[in-house]
Formats: C-alpha cells, structure tokens, sequence
C-alpha cells in the first residue's frame, strides 16, 4: 500500500499605529466582543478542513494506519547502518520521515538506525519536539508528529494572513502557503518542512512588529530544523547589510546562524563529520536537474505540472516586479536566492515529487512576503498557482487522475 502511494510521490511600509489598528480589526475577538461563527471563516480553517478531508480520505482510500505515514523502511530499522544504494537494499527502504522518529524515540542510539546519521541529526528541532510533546512515550510518538506538522501548517496560514492584513491586503492571499502540494507532501511524509516555515512565519511576523531579537531566535530554530530556512535570515543580513545596519547584521549572523555552526561542529566531535556532502549537489544549468528525466514521462509529466510551470511564472513575476523597480526590502533578495535554489535543484532532489515539494516550499513564503512589503498584487495573485498545485496533487494521490507508474 505505500509503494502504490509512493509510486505518484515520486513524480510538489505602512506606519506603526496604521498596522495595530489593522491588526485589531482583523481580530476575531476585540474588546468585549462575543465569538461568531462568521470568525471561523478564515484562511487557516478552510487549510485545516481540507487537510483533514484529504488524510481521512488517503487513510481510507490505502487502508493506512497512522504508522504508514512513518514510512519506516525494513532495511533501516533492522539496524543495518551505511548509505543506502538504490536496488541493493536488503529490505524496503523506507523514507526520511523514519529517521525524524527514530531520533525522538530515542536520540541517543538512533545513529545505528540510518544511512547518514550526521545529515539526519542537522535537522534536530522537529524530533526533539515531538520527544517533547509525547512525554517520552513511543505510543504516542507517530501521532504527535503528525500532529506537529498539521498544526505548523494551520498556523502557518494564519499568520501569513495576519500579515497581509496588517499590510492591508486580503488574508487569502495565504491560501498559498497553506495549500502548496509541497507542505502536503511533508505532512504525508512526517518530514521537518512545515515546522520548520512556521518557525519562519513567526520570525517575519516578529519583524513586522520591530521584535527583532526574537525573530532572530525563531529563525535560529528554523534553521537548526533544515538547513535551507537559513536563506531567510542570509537575505535579512545581506540586505542590512548593504543598509549599513551592522546591529542587524550581527543580530541575524549571531543568533539565527551561529547556532547551527555550533550544532553542526558537535555532530563533527560526535560522528567525525558533518553529512554536509551527503545533500545532493546544485547545477549551473538551470533545470538540468529536472530536464534530466524528459525520457521517463510519468515522471517528467507530474514535474512539469507541479514544478517547473509554477516556478518559470515566479521568475516572471519577479523580473516583472525587478523592472518596475519594485523592490521591497529585504524581500526582493529572499525571493531571489529561493528562486535560484529551485532552479538549480540536483536530479536527486527532481526525482521524487516529495523531496522536489519540499525542497521548494521557501519559494511561496518569499513570494508571499515578497507580496505583501510591495504591496503587489499581481505577485499575491500569481502566488495563488502555488495553492493550484495542491488540489493537482491530491487528485494525483487519490488515483483521480489515473495511474502514475513508477
């Protein structure tokens, strides 16, 4: 039942005073005024029916049980340790939400159960939570990750559409962050990426209310939960930067990356490396990566639809706005480099729709942040081909669209 499922994977300025009146209007609950269910018709609980509409119907569909969704592979946790080669496996494979498990179930001697246990334990912040939230107990461990991953993105949607309200501008512009197949494929396969843009959501939100210190902090931990949210905080410093801001500069530099320099150079006293190079390699080509599989259709076909169509519109939209001379901050930059990291993706990172999705879901955060410090509304419109791909997708998963071989 997991292989069937597999099968398709693998083919997703305005001034202070004017901001806190707009957030308080934008609150459901202001002063004495009473709870209305007309509240509940928002951005982030639209997100979150859906979301459960879609598990309920996968579990059903596949006759999943909730540690399905673990895919933890036979060869792995047999113990066998050493980097997997494909058809060479002496069992399943499995898939990188186990290692997030194996780690909260126990942190300490999950190294023995993985193919690369220093690149797995960079990305420490979901496990250590869901160890957290589930008292130490492994009963509980496979529903509160799942658990972690829905809610970062429910609120990952509220606060997006907070945002845009507090820069005047409709909240379901965040439909696109929410509803990005890539945050779906996370969530079916307990990864790290929706906590990790929560993480991010929260920081920006911070700045946007002038806490920088601690949206500094919530980057930090973002970036000590996968490695690629650093772009966010790289972009803040190159563009205070060029300000000439060293307090800001030295603020992001510190506490939002120096922590994981720390972390990583533990992992080298603890494993003799860092797994650093165990990522798969960028390209100067653009597209190489996903252009490399133009001869497998069933592969290349789901690619195009949810990957590149989507990313070649960003580029638009961003040289668009680029000779308006629209550039919005810090935004304009952030934008850039997700855009550029996509583009350049390793055919590792293209083969699966479920590393391709996550690995680009920086793009819609930038894009939507990008949107809402310009005040573009073509851009938020333009972003919405993101949310697009998430109803593709889930036709996809459900066999709707027919069958995708492997």
């Amino acid at each position: 039942m997991r292989e069937k499922t597999k099968n398709f994977f693998s083919r997703t300025q305005i001034s202070e005073g004017d901001a806190l009146a707009n957030e308080k209007k934008a609150s459901p609950v202001v002063g004495r005024s009473r709870f209305t269910w007309s509240s509940l018709w928002r951005p982030s609980v639209v997100v979150g029916l859906l979301y459960i509409l879609f598990f309920a119907l996968v579990t059903v569909t596949f006759h999943y049980h909730l540690t399905h969704y673990v895919h933890i592979g036979t060869y792995f946790s047999a113990g066998i340790q050493g980097a997997a080669q494909p058809g060479r496996l002496n069992g399943a494979g499995g898939y990188d939400g186990q290692f997030y498990y194996f780690i909260a179930r126990d942190p300490f001697h999950a190294a023995s159960l993985m193919d690369n246990a220093p690149y797995r334990y960079q990305r420490i912040v979901y496990p250590l939570l869901a160890l957290l939230l589930s008292f130490n107990q492994s009963v509980l461990l496979t529903p509160v990750l799942l658990l972690i991953n829905f809610v970062s993105i429910v609120l990952s949607v509220e606060i997006i559409a907070q945002l845009l309200t507090r820069h005047q501008l409709s909240p379901w512009y965040s439909l696109a962050i929410g509803l990005y197949f890539g945050q779906m494929t996370a969530l079916l396969f307990d990864t790290t990426e929706p906590l990790t843009y929560l993480l991010l959501c929260v920081g920006l939100l911070l700045i946007d209310k002038k806490h920088m210190t601690w949206a500094a902090i919530w980057m930090g931990l973002a970036v000590l939960s996968r490695e690629t949210a650093a772009l966010f905080p790289i972009g803040f410093m190159v563009y205070y930067l060029f300000h000439k801001r060293w307090l800001e500069v030295l603020r992001f530099g510190l506490i939002s990356l120096l922590p994981t320099a720390i972390w990583y150079a533990l992992i080298v006293v603890i494993f003799g490396k860092t797994g650093l190079t165990y990522a798969p390699t960028f390209q100067l080509i653009p597209f190489k990566g996903l252009f490399i599989f133009s001869s497998d259709l069933p592969r290349f076909i789901p690619l195009l639809i949810l990957m590149f169509i989507p990313v070649i519109v960003g580029w638009l939209l961003f040289a668009s706005a680029t000779y308006r001379r629209q550039w919005g901050g810090a935004s304009w930059f952030i934008w850039f480099i997700n855009l550029a990291l996509v583009t350049c993706m390793a055919p590792g990172s293209y083969k699966e729709l479920v590393s391709a999705g996550r690995l680009s879901m920086g793009i819609v955060l930038a894009i939507l942040f990008y949107g809402w410090q310009s005040k573009n509304k073509w851009v938020l419109w333009g972003a919405q081909i993101y949310a697009l791909t998430g109803f593709i997708y889930a036709l996809g998963i459900l066999n709707i669209l027919g069958h995708y071989p492997s």
